[in-house]
């Protein structure tokens, strides 16, 4: 008779969150790069995840990623130009699952290089456990002031469910959600000089 082999379950590590640079807003504690004036040196700093063996940072401009770094430590030190938006992440890890946190962002010391690209929204989800109604809301800002038009792109499950372009609102009707899903919202946050910042939340739903 056949052995049965147990398998030994796979634990997701849980989802940081980000300390510092304070999120959708410009950064004050930085440091002066020596003989590099047009640059600064910022600390990231991010809460620790049960589970989690090691954590990848990951430092966006607008869309384009321009520093990443596996760390085992909670901090890591980047150099980043004056006068410019970014956005970050990290991805806690263990050896068998992975999980990246909701979208940060901050905006570096010194004159804009051009317009600024806006500050990655804010997402908040609710569920409705009466209803099966899923509520999602967002908050946009941008350091210019300058008005902000948003893309939503909504997945159950990493299967497309809902997709929306240039809205000028910050929420949208209720959703259906399905228990012990997994959802994740990107909304792609625009200005009229054609800057963009993209904000990932991601939701476990509960039983």
């Amino acid at each position: 008779m056949d052995s049965v082999v147990e398998k030994t379950p796979v634990i997701t590590p849980c989802k940081v969150q980000g300390i510092a640079p304070e999120n959708g807003a410009p950064c004050a504690d930085v440091k002066a790069v020596s003989e590099e004036p047009s640059k600064v040196s910022i600390l990231f700093q991010w809460t620790s995840s049960e589970f989690a063996d090691g954590y990848e940072l990951h430092v966006f401009e607008s869309q384009n990623e321009i520093f990443s770094k596996i760390l085992t430590s909670l901090e890591a030190t980047v150099t980043l130009d004056r006068g410019k938006s970014y956005s970050w992440s990290i991805t806690a890890k263990n050896g068998n699952a992975e999980i990246t946190s909701n979208t940060f962002s901050f905006t570096t010391p010194g004159e804009a290089m051009g317009n600024y690209v806006p500050y990655a929204a804010a997402i908040t989800v609710a569920f409705d456990a009466m209803t099966s109604d899923m509520n999602i809301f967002w908050t946009g800002c941008d350091e210019d002031g300058d008005t902000l038009t948003y893309d939503i792109i909504i997945k159950e499950n990493e299967t497309l469910l809902a997709e929306f372009s240039d809205l000028s609102v910050e929420s949208l009707d209720a959703l259906p959600f399905v228990p012990s899903s997994v959802y994740s919202i990107e909304v792609t946050s625009k200005d009229n000089f054609g800057n963009f910042s993209i904000s990932k939340h991601y939701e476990i739903v509960p039983n």
